[in-house]
């Protein structure tokens, strides 16, 4: 995932907790809100996920599912993918399924995929 890309400021993960609309899959949570930026996105992968090994290769997925649906998303927005536990099982076509099913349903995709 490129840096432009990167949601560094805590506040605006606290903002998407508090005010962002919430969309949420077994595996995952995806929090968005109108953003002053093109796009940004955070990934929050907390210890009840696993222990670290497990907590950043769920992180490198998630990145790299998400970078992969970039062109397809809608601009303007800010993003938080929140991991939940069940998501340390899932294979990386799981992950990327989930991801889109979850952004399909928030109606954040252009083109409908």
């Amino acid at each position: 995932m490129q840096r432009r890309y990167r949601l560094t400021s805590n506040r605006t993960f606290v903002y998407l907790y508090r005010k962002g609309t919430c969309v949420r899959a077994p595996q995952l949570l995806l929090y968005y809100a109108p953003g002053r930026h093109d796009l940004k996105v955070g990934f929050s992968v907390s210890k009840k996920v696993g222990k670290s090994v497990v907590r950043n290769k769920v992180k490198r997925r998630l990145k790299e599912n998400f970078r992969a649906l970039i062109p397809s998303l809608k601009k303007g927005y800010t993003y938080l993918v929140v991991a939940r536990p069940a998501l340390a099982e899932c294979d990386y076509a799981q992950i990327g399924a989930a991801l889109k099913s979850v952004l399909t349903r928030a109606g954040l995709t252009e083109r409908g995929e």
